[in-house]
């Protein structure tokens, strides 16, 4: 494949072993063979092609993390975080890793964020991928506010920091593996969403060893079997609920340039105030979805989750953004309130030719 020399994660179960591999044939599979053998892109017509061949497209992951001194007590999530960052940093799939960090001091900046991480890459002895520092595709810029809004998120992702043609917009702990390959060749006037595929048996062994050398077995084997009724963060949404859940955007840069309407990205409280959102707020997608449809006419929205995966490194206590006033109550629970957006046209194919 063209994309060659990626550091990944010996398949010899969760006492992984990090190697520098010359393709990124894993275990005898070739995921990306595999994936385009089960593709049904041979039997596509030609279609209106992008100006630019596919291995010219250049992809930044965005995301955003908080800053916190070393010498603090860490929430247990923050390593999770951690470790699904280091997956897509090793990810060759990816031209660059963009991190907003919120919150950045004196004794917590993006400087200290990135030793942090270079020795996490280093206690796994990862030192190259492609004969490269992994981390010379990263960019790290401080942010001195608090967690982003929706609006803010997609103002970063169009932002100069992003270099890429393509972005792909998540949440900080989704760990993607292979099949980001695909993103590489996103229809111009397609908005492609993906729900995440959880932590499930089906995850990759190589994105499952990462989680279990860096962040340990002890949620797998003892938490999570222990609470009552499971825990819902570690489902497949893709499987369950698609036409509804996604915590990853992915279009081209160029289409959404002005991220036009901020008054797009606010809903009023309970007390009729005109107020942003976050993205971990119920309804905050479905939100979000309406107001980039009201900044680009995309053709179509697909929730392509089931040809490019997202895995959820989410296994710790789940948490949803505090909010007072709150918003007006909607069944059971305070959502944000209405526009929704939704997907449409869900047919065909996101993806252009080869």
């Amino acid at each position: 494949m063209s994309r060659a020399a990626a550091a990944l994660l010996l398949c010899c179960g969760a006492a992984a072993v990090v190697v520098i591999c010359e393709s990124i044939t894993l275990c005898g599979r070739d995921p990306q063979a595999e994936l385009l053998a089960n593709s049904p892109l041979a039997e596509l017509q030609t279609g209106a092609l992008s100006n630019q061949q596919p291995s010219q497209v250049k992809v930044s992951y965005v995301t955003s993390f908080w800053a916190e001194p070393d010498d603090v007590e860490h929430h247990p999530h923050r390593l999770e975080i951690r470790a699904a960052l280091l997956m897509n940093i090793l990810n060759p799939h990816f031209d660059q890793i963009v991190i907003f960090l919120d919150g950045a001091t004196e004794d917590a900046n993006c400087g200290h964020f990135l030793n942090g991480m270079r020795e996490l890459s280093g206690n796994l002895g990862v030192v190259s991928v492609n004969q490269l520092d992994p981390f010379s595709r990263v960019t790290c810029v401080d942010v001195n506010t608090g967690q982003p809004t929706y609006y803010q998120m997609f103002k970063n992702a169009v932002s100069d920091h992003v270099s890429g043609d393509i972005v792909v917009l998540a949440n900080a702990d989704m760990a993607f593996d292979d099949t980001m390959s695909l993103a590489r060749r996103l229809d111009p006037e397609v908005l492609v969403v993906l729900g995440t595929r959880g932590f499930t048996d089906r995850m990759p062994l190589n994105v499952k060893n990462l989680y279990h050398t860096i962040v340990g077995t002890d949620y797998m084997t003892n938490i999570i079997p222990k609470k009552k009724g499971g825990g819902g963060w570690d489902l497949d949404w893709c499987t369950l609920n698609k036409e509804s859940s996604w915590d990853t955007w992915i279009f081209h840069k160029s289409k959404l340039g002005g991220v036009k309407g901020r008054q797009h990205f606010m809903r009023r409280n309970i007390k009729k105030e005109l107020v942003p959102f976050y993205l971990n707020e119920m309804g905050a997608e479905h939100a979000g979805m309406w107001a980039v449809q009201r900044s680009y006419p995309f053709t179509s929205v697909h929730n392509a989750c089931e040809r490019i995966h997202s895995w959820s490194f989410h296994l710790t206590t789940k948490k949803h953004h505090e909010r007072s006033p709150p918003w007006p109550a909607r069944g059971k629970a305070a959502r944000v309130p209405r526009p929704w957006g939704g997907l449409k046209d869900v047919e065909g194919d996101p993806f252009l030719p080869m």
